[in-house]
């Protein structure tokens, strides 16, 4: 059943996805071409104007697309499970944590979608014609360097750090759905109880935070020297990322559950 979850959502959510993510590749040629073709040292004003109309498409569409993506995904889980499309979800023989899963996947792995051909992109229309593997390599070795240094980037870290990241996006997907069942709880304004919920488990989440990294740096400066710069780069590691992406999980995947298959109020 997880299976045909998914699959459905898929067909339900390609015909637009697909598209925008075609242009986006579509804007990043013509962005490419029109810097390695020096648009913009022409002395023609027609051939300088249309390499800035084409960049600033190409900028435009990027955020355009990256924002209208999640929009529509958590319009898409709000009106398929909470709103007139959740009359019928609801009332077939489908288990809620299959639901739940199938929608979670499938928006990650769209998210991921975009967030990949965006990089490419970047690194893409950064680089020349004979670089482009280089830099995507380089920018990669500099982002690992940033979020783990002081040690060696090899390919289990290199794995293990995109594990990491869509579980963490796995847990910021499971935020949003879990605030907005939390929404529904309320007799009026469902949406904007769900913002509510969304910025007070926001500043909970900063909140211990801080208190880890406080005592992080306690323990640190009680520690001998040897061990200050492994405490405290705990806090910046994929170990303590994948952790606490894989803790927010099993919160956000619970409430989300507990409330659609306990509190469910389609009225």
């Amino acid at each position: 059943m997880l299976g045909k979850l998914m699959k459905y959502e898929l067909k339900a959510t390609w015909k637009l996805l697909i598209p925008a993510n075609l242009f986006m590749v579509l804007m990043s040629i013509l962005a490419y071409m029109t810097v390695q073709l020096s648009f913009f040292d022409s002395d023609n004003y027609v051939v300088v104007m249309t390499g800035i109309i084409v960049i600033m498409t190409y900028i435009l569409s990027m955020f355009v697309i990256a924002v209208g993506t999640m929009i529509y995904l958590i319009y898409r889980f709000y009106k398929s499970v909470y709103g007139d499309e959740g009359y019928l979800l609801h009332t077939l023989p489908v288990d809620k944590h299959n639901i739940i899963i199938a929608k979670a996947v499938i928006s990650a792995l769209w998210v991921s979608l975009s967030s990949i051909l965006m990089y490419l992109s970047i690194i893409l229309i950064m680089s020349t014609r004979l670089n482009v593997l280089k830099t995507m390599r380089r920018s990669f070795e500099t982002y690992m360097e940033l979020v783990d240094s002081g040690r060696q980037v090899g390919g289990f870290t290199v794995f293990m750090t995109l594990i990491t990241l869509f579980i963490a996006l796995l847990a910021r997907i499971l935020k949003i759905t879990a605030c907005i069942s939390l929404g529904q709880l309320s007799s009026n304004h469902k949406v904007l109880s769900a913002f509510g919920f969304y910025y007070g488990i926001y500043f909970v989440q900063r909140f211990f935070t801080f208190i880890y990294y406080m005592i992080l740096m306690l323990v640190a400066e009680t520690s001998d020297e040897r061990y200050q710069l492994s405490f405290l780069t705990l806090g910046t590691s994929w170990e303590f990322t994948l952790i606490s992406s894989l803790i927010y999980c099993v919160v956000f995947y619970v409430l989300t559950w507990y409330i659609m298959d306990k509190k469910l109020n389609l009225e």
